[in-house]
């Protein structure tokens, strides 16, 4: 006979409920896991996990892959709704401005920075003539600490042009003169007798730069000035007049003769500008150091241009921005973990009020009471996750798409200016790459 089959009883219904219970939970974990790796960037104790962005082609153009169904496509409506711009710091003293972007970017956050940094124009001394220099810094080492002076000039108030451009060129429209001249020498009293231990001038500043408005008074001796040929032909003739020439009819005749200078104004700055419109942004900049007897004499042109020819034309000292940190607990943080955590990232800071212990014993709980921290404690943090026990139970995140934006400008221009300039030439390079591809 054949053997009997075995009769399978079908699930329960209970059964059947509670797998589909605990399917959708694991479900649900999963996508709340995924959707905090979309959101933030996790800063562990040896490396920063889920940094880059889920990028891909068609992906800013609202095409066929940047569908409704898409989260990850970029959509200008819901970037005008979801980005905002607050301003934490404007400091006019230290010439910072730090204020905070969200829903941007990382590649237009960074595109900010290098604009900034390369690409907002700026004033600064380009050409330097030596008359006299007997300290013991050399032309060119001097020419560049002169180079990196900041100038106090709106650079939208001159005209660009080629560095190699001939001085004939050189007017008030593109170009400031400074000129500088200090001797170093032993003081005396009104009798005519030194002073012991007291030197005039031993130190140059750059509050020794002086603004010439009517541009250069150097004579350009490698051209001459108008009318130098007929006065090479004449010298002979010169050389016999000189006995019979009175001090006034000298003095007319230098007058007469036309000096070729490094510039060519027509009028003066001080016009357009005042008479204290342009000069150095800080008086107290050391140049060089003199001992009695040195000399040096120049006159220093500026001129309009770009950091990205030279650092010198960069209109701050530094820009950066950074992620808006978050601390994250994972789990509560209760009993002797608790008294741990507080050992670790908060009773050695002084003054610290980023977290605060609540209750005793067993019941013992550790509560945020700043959601960012601070650097130090930040730094604690992420130490103390990359322990055994720890990682499961307390974190660092950062915000993707959430940045703290700092400017530092040298002075010359304020960095609220130099932020909305930035904005403006990455506003013309996305209507030329338009118009190229359209």
């Amino acid at each position: 006979m054949p053997a009997a089959k075995k009769k399978t009883n079908p699930p329960s219904s209970s059964s059947n409920k509670g797998t589909t219970t605990t399917e959708k939970v694991a479900e649900e974990k999963i996508a709340s896991h995924l959707e905090m790796q979309k959101k933030f960037v996790s800063v562990g104790f040896a490396e920063n996990k889920h940094t880059q962005e889920r990028a891909y082609f068609n992906a800013y153009s609202g095409g066929a892959a940047a569908t409704e169904e898409d989260e990850d496509a970029f959509s200008l409506e819901q970037f005008r709704k979801n980005f905002t711009i607050k301003v934490t710091e404007n400091n006019e003293s230290t010439h910072t401005l730090e204020f905070e972007m969200e829903g941007i970017s990382a590649a237009f956050a960074n595109a900010f920075r290098r604009i900034i940094i390369s690409e907002v124009p700026s004033m600064a001394i380009e050409r330097v003539y030596f008359r006299q220099n007997t300290s013991v810094i050399a032309d060119e080492i001097f020419a560049h600490r002169l180079g990196l002076v900041p100038i106090l000039a709106d650079p939208n108030e001159f005209e660009s042009f080629d560095k190699d451009t001939h001085t004939d060129l050189l007017n008030e429209k593109n170009t400031i003169v400074f000129k500088l001249h200090v001797k170093c020498q032993k003081e005396r009293d009104a009798s005519g007798n030194i002073l012991p231990d007291s030197i005039l001038h031993e130190k140059v500043y750059s509050r020794d730069l002086v603004w010439l408005p009517k541009g250069s008074e150097l004579e350009d001796e490698s051209q001459g000035g108008e009318g130098a040929d007929d006065d090479d032909d004449d010298d002979d003739d010169d050389d016999e007049d000189d006995d019979d020439m009175s001090d006034d009819d000298e003095k007319k005749k230098r007058k007469k003769k036309k000096i070729k200078t490094f510039s060519n104004f027509s009028t003066s700055q001080e016009t357009k500008f005042g008479k204290e419109g342009i000069k150095t942004v800080h008086d107290d900049i050391l140049l060089a150091k003199l001992v009695p007897g040195q000399e040096i004499e120049l006159e220093a042109h500026c001129m309009k241009s770009i950091g990205a020819d030279h650092a010198k034309f960069s209109p701050v000292g530094t820009c950066w921005y950074r992620l808006v940190p978050t601390v994250y607990f994972k789990k509560p943080i209760v009993g002797a973990d608790a008294k741990v955590f507080m050992s670790e990232c908060s009773d050695p800071i002084p003054n610290h009020k980023c977290f605060e212990l609540k209750g005793s014993g067993e019941k013992a709980e550790v509560k945020i009471k700043s959601i960012r921290g601070c650097d130090l404690c930040l730094e604690r943090i992420r130490e103390l996750s990359g322990e055994s026990g720890w990682d499961s139970k307390i974190a660092v995140l950062k915000k993707r798409d959430h940045y703290i934006f700092t400017i530092e400008s040298v002075g010359a221009r304020k960095p609220d200016v130099i932020f909305k300039e930035a904005v403006s030439i990455l506003k013309s390079k996305c209507h030329s790459a338009l118009g190229r591809l359209l």
